[in-house]
């Protein structure tokens, strides 16, 4: 990640606390396996800044970008590795998903020091114009001499209530072996672009090219590979409401979620799930300096 992006995000968000916090009296949330994190931002416009800065190092791996030409990289990434139709009505355009996805993309890498596996562009079809499939991030970090897999989902809404009862109403599925399994098979035909080399890696994608009936999943337990799911909720705090009483209405609204629903969680593999919290102000005014600055092609920092 270049200097100057790195530097943007610190600028742009802060880290408030860990839950449980125990000033505040916060608890994690029921179905955290580990710490949840809560970031702020106390200027809007800093963040629609990274996220419009941050989508050329979303799309592509860093080595495939050419940092001397980064404006034309840039616009490559926007046509051919998000969703963005420059031609669409702003209502369309303000519902896009690579808001939340370049995040989350950044708060990971910057401040929970994950390395990228691939970029997420390699996962979009033009032909398709949808959203990519899948998970919304793919990172790993090695540990210990073995490695956790960094598979992400993000959400950006306006009402924090939108952001989060989507994420509960799939987790049965994106916490199953058949959806873990199908997003490392999309990962092995990706191959060509994984942008971090690691022997357990390497072990692992070479075992299913040898033998393509095994089972995915069975091989990340058997192998000692967790898989952690960070679930990225940035939405638009109620101007009335206290921070700490902003991330309390999520984490309860999640509790009444997982009861409603009665959520089973099919893993056979281990795994770790935490939430990442970022309360705004003006959502909607993030998203349409973003779409402002792609449309005038505003240049990168």
């Amino acid at each position: 990640m270049r200097e100057a992006l790195k530097n943007a995000v610190h600028n742009a968000i802060l880290l408030e606390c860990k839950l449980p916090h125990q000033e505040s009296g916060l608890d994690k949330s029921c179905l955290s396996s580990q710490n949840d994190i809560c970031f702020s931002n106390s200027n809007p416009q800093e963040i629609s800044k990274i996220i419009y800065n941050g989508i050329v190092e979303f799309a592509i791996n860093e080595y495939e970008i050419d940092y001397n030409a980064l404006e034309r990289e840039q616009r490559k990434a926007i046509l051919s590795r998000i969703r963005y139709n420059p031609e669409a009505s702003e209502d369309t355009k303000l519902k896009y998903g690579f808001y939340g996805e370049v995040l989350l993309d950044l708060i990971l890498r910057v401040f929970l020091n994950t390395s990228v596996l691939a970029a997420r562009g390699y996962f979009y079809s033009p032909i398709e114009n949808s959203e990519a499939k899948g998970f919304d991030a793919f990172h790993l970090m090695e540990r210990e001499g073995n490695i956790d897999l960094w598979f992400g989902e993000a959400k950006f809404y306006v009402q924090y209530k939108s952001a989060i009862t989507p994420v509960m109403e799939k987790l049965s599925t994106s916490l199953s072996d058949g959806y873990v399994n199908r997003n490392l098979l999309a990962i092995i035909d990706e191959r060509t672009h994984i942008s971090t080399h690691n022997a357990q890696l390497e072990n692992l994608l070479n075992s299913w090219e040898e033998n393509p009936d095994i089972n995915l999943s069975e091989e990340i337990k058997n192998r000692g590979i967790r898989l952690i799911y960070p679930i990225f909720i940035a939405y638009q705090k109620n101007i009335t409401d206290q921070y700490h009483q902003s991330i309390k209405k999520c984490i309860d609204h999640i509790a009444s979620e997982y009861m409603r629903l009665n959520i089973v969680i099919p893993a056979s593999f281990d795994y770790r799930l935490f939430f990442i919290f970022l309360p705004l102000s003006e959502v909607k005014q993030i998203k349409e300096n973003v779409i402002k600055w792609i449309d005038s092609r505003e240049p990168l920092i």
